[in-house]
């Protein structure tokens, strides 16, 4: 797999510039800018970048104990955004129906919304150390940025939008299902080591980027389904360490990764966590 070397893209073969910043491939002697993208080609190339350090933080012992009473006004706060949100989501159907794209006040609100609720989930799920706070626009010390391609959408996609997310949505609860148990182990492991394995860390940060990926389809921030990458965006060198600083950049702000490389391992726990959460999954719904 080839990388683009301003930033990070993953190329397709035979691609002449890289689909997000528009610099020549490798392979290409053209020194002219990309030409623009048609709608379909947008469409394609639409994508939900979240960005977060793939190496575990050191953090503090008694934040870990408690972590989930100091997130508790986060939750709040994230509960009646996530409602607002809604209300916002059913707008921007009717107006996508209408003029096919998501106009840019609820796409910004809404891209907002979401940068508030990754970044109280990576707060829960012990992958940032410091309390997050309310963030709703993205900044330079952020711990997790998010950035979305405000792309045209098919109508046709739109209006069956709930039935298209089905099996996303599925795949969520297996997700969320099958780290639960993983949690706990790194919550006790946290509280004794003050940072978490990079395995769990990294497969952990998978189960989030695609619950954030599955939500920005269903608020019609984007027209591409959540599953690429869901295993990681390729394999780590062994011997390297994931870090801040390699990977793309989704905002001149910002330096964290939103291609991740990860450790196999890492990939094993999270096919780990999806068959645990496939069984739990049928386990409910036998008992339900």
């Amino acid at each position: 797999m080839a990388y683009c070397a301003q930033c990070g893209t993953l190329e397709v073969e035979g691609q002449r510039f890289c689909a997000v910043c528009g610099a020549p491939t490798p392979g290409s002697t053209s020194k002219a800018a990309m030409p623009p993208l048609s709608s379909t080609a947008m469409r394609d190339e639409a994508q939900v970048l979240v960005g977060l350090s793939l190496e575990p933080p050191v953090q503090a012992r008694g934040t870990i104990l408690i972590r989930l009473i100091l997130a508790i006004p986060l939750l709040f706060v994230a509960a009646f955004v996530s409602l607002a949100a809604f209300f916002a989501a059913i707008g921007a159907w009717f107006a996508s129906l209408l003029s096919g794209r998501v106009p840019d006040g609820l796409q910004n609100f809404l891209t907002g919304a979401l940068r508030l609720y990754a970044n109280v989930l990576a707060y829960l799920f012990l992958l940032t150390s410091r309390w997050p706070g309310l963030v709703f626009d993205e900044g330079a010390h952020d711990q997790v940025s998010l950035s979305i391609d405000h792309v045209p959408l098919n109508r046709t996609a739109v209006f069956f939008r709930l039935v298209l997310a089905i099996p996303g949505s599925i795949v969520s609860g297996v997700l969320s299902l099958g780290s639960y148990p993983f949690l706990f182990v790194m919550w006790v492991w946290g509280i004794f080591s003050g940072r978490e394995p990079e395995a769990l860390h990294q497969a952990l940060a998978l189960v989030l980027r695609f619950q954030i990926r599955i939500q920005a389809y269903a608020y019609l921030l984007t027209p591409t389904q959540p599953f690429r990458g869901l295993v990681g965006d390729g394999d780590a060198m062994v011997g390297s360490t994931p870090n801040t600083t390699w990977g793309t950049e989704p905002a001149a702000t910002s330096s964290l990764p939103t291609t991740w490389l990860v450790a196999k391992n890492a990939k094993t726990m999270m096919v780990i966590v999806i068959v645990l959460g496939v069984v739990l999954y049928a386990f409910q719904r036998g008992h339900a």
